[in-house]
């Protein structure tokens, strides 16, 4: 081997060796999703259940001033309890910045048992005290109502 082959062998290890340290010392990017969590997996009715949101998003979400979550219950296929008619004006509230987490907590309605989640109603962008349009559902994880 020439002198010329040793420096393009040792430059293209230096080259793997810097890209090798980069992927171990850049953290990596956080997803851009919102994560919704209950505290726990089971509930009783009357308990209280309690929800932690996390907006990894580049932009904040509202939620309905009306309809801020809807119960779902999984039989077969997810549906939702029927709500009274909303008889206010439907708008952005409870807004969660960018990368920014929120909590809220709830009592846990006399419903059925078996297996529920949370649908939550976002607008994401939107300016607090809006007219409410909801872009995009999100859910909660599953939970047991025992």
């Amino acid at each position: 081997m020439n002198k010329k082959d040793i420096l393009v062998i040792l430059a293209g290890l230096i080259v793997l060796g810097l890209i090798t340290l980069a992927v171990f010392l850049i953290p990596p990017k956080a997803p851009e999703e919102v994560n919704i969590i209950t505290d726990a997996k089971e509930y009783g009715r009357g308990d209280v259940l309690k929800v932690k949101i996390e907006n990894n998003l580049k932009e904040n979400i509202c939620f309905s001033s009306c309809y801020p979550y809807n119960i779902e219950k999984k039989n077969g296929e997810w549906s939702s309890y029927s709500y009274e008619d909303c008889l206010d004006s439907n708008l952005n509230e409870n807004c969660i910045d960018s990368r920014q987490v929120k909590a809220f907590e709830l009592i846990v309605p006399s419903i059925d048992v078996g297996f529920h989640r949370l649908g939550i109603s976002a607008c994401i962008g939107c300016d607090v005290d809006e007219i409410f349009e909801q872009g995009q559902k999100l859910y909660s994880n599953d939970f047991l109502i025992k």
